[in-house]
């Protein structure tokens, strides 16, 4: 049995890579399965997988740490129901400590699983987090990015086909000053390629019992977390022209522009819509996404916000954007769900 915990802030780049893994290891006939992890309850990734028929499951409520019986559930569960050989656990984005708290209880309970961590960073915030320039996040929210990269074994510097290679150049000159005691790698997880180099660097890596445990505080730890604002919503577009698919595409273009002109920090803005289609935004630098279009009466939409700024500001904000899409486009939008709020403290179930 591999277990592969990958770690990392939000809109890093961990979910694209798990799924190029994952469909190289089935189509390879290897049993894969995926635990995916929220401090909320309905999450766009977990969603995704599902549709792609890819086995997974859910800890929610929580980081893998403060769910630490959740996320061994999950692992029970693959391997007696779908007999999943390789699991990848990917933690929620604003999570670090996961050496002492994950790791090491891992390796106690399931002494013959092979346990890998990989801790991943978007290079362009990267770059921001680790000069001396203006960075727009919170020093608290900055703490955890560093505690992240600090008890990694293995750094994914992931992608590196957004940047010049100027821009390379300059990060892999500090990251080797910095971190040149890990496993340096520059990934970009829409090429098989590149993911390919990974998995091989996580078949061959030592024990990850060789990581230390950090020494974190867990006020200011928390005190980031709450910096953060996680808003989860639910809706339907019903459109009488048929074109709620393009009404769906406006809504989530137009969300993203309004968090942008606010000059809120995206840790990663998320929407699945109808089940099937995945639009993400991990930085103001993004450009406007598009779909498909096809003529569709009605079109559901998930949304997982994560951006510093808060919770209520950010309810307001979506609600606004919904009322004024629909006022500009002629639709109907109706709320079925709505959850805004902080992360609470975090008290880890165990800690070795």
């Amino acid at each position: 049995m591999k277990i592969h915990l990958l770690s990392g802030f939000l809109g890093s780049g961990k979910t694209t890579a798990i799924l190029q893994a994952a469909r190289d290891l089935i189509q390879r006939s290897i049993k894969t399965g995926i635990v995916t992890n929220d401090q909320g309850t309905k999450l766009v990734d977990g969603s995704f997988f599902k549709s792609l028929d890819i086995p997974n499951r859910e800890v929610v409520n929580g980081c893998f740490c403060c769910n630490y019986h959740d996320l061994d559930a999950g692992i029970v569960s693959l391997i007696e129901i779908n007999g999943t050989e390789v699991i990848f656990a990917e933690s929620v984005g604003s999570c670090t400590d996961i050496v002492a708290t994950v790791v090491k209880p891992l390796l106690q309970y399931r002494p013959g699983a092979q346990v890998t961590v990989s801790v991943f960073a978007d290079a362009r915030l990267l770059h921001i987090m680790l000069s001396d320039g203006a960075n727009s996040f919170d020093p608290a929210v900055q703490y955890i990015y560093l505690k992240q990269l600090e008890e990694a074994g293995i750094i994914v510097i992931n992608k590196i086909d957004l940047i010049s290679n100027d821009e390379l150049s300059v990060i892999k000159d500090i990251m080797q000053k910095k971190y040149g005691n890990k496993i340096l790698l520059y990934q970009n997880s829409l090429s098989g390629d590149s993911v390919a180099q990974w998995m091989e660097v996580l078949d061959n890596y030592r024990s990850a019992d060789a990581l230390p445990s950090l020494n974190i505080n867990y006020d200011l730890y928390a005190a980031g977390e709450a910096k953060l604002a996680w808003v989860d919503q639910v809706l339907e577009i019903f459109s009488a022209d048929n074109n709620a698919l393009q009404q769906a595409e406006d809504l989530v273009n137009n969300i993203y522009a309004e968090v942008n002109m606010n000059g809120y920090p995206i840790g990663h803005l998320k929407f699945l819509i109808n089940n099937a289609v995945k639009l993400s935004f991990t930085s103001a630098m993004d450009p406007a996404v598009t779909i498909k279009i096809e003529p569709a009466a009605s079109a559901t939409v998930l949304i997982n916000m994560r951006v510093q700024a808060a919770p209520e500001m950010l309810a307001r904000l979506i609600e606004n954007t919904i009322k004024e899409t629909a006022l500009q486009s002629g639709c109907s939008i109706t709320v079925s769900s709505v959850s805004a709020f902080q992360p609470g403290y975090p008290r880890p179930a165990y800690r070795m």
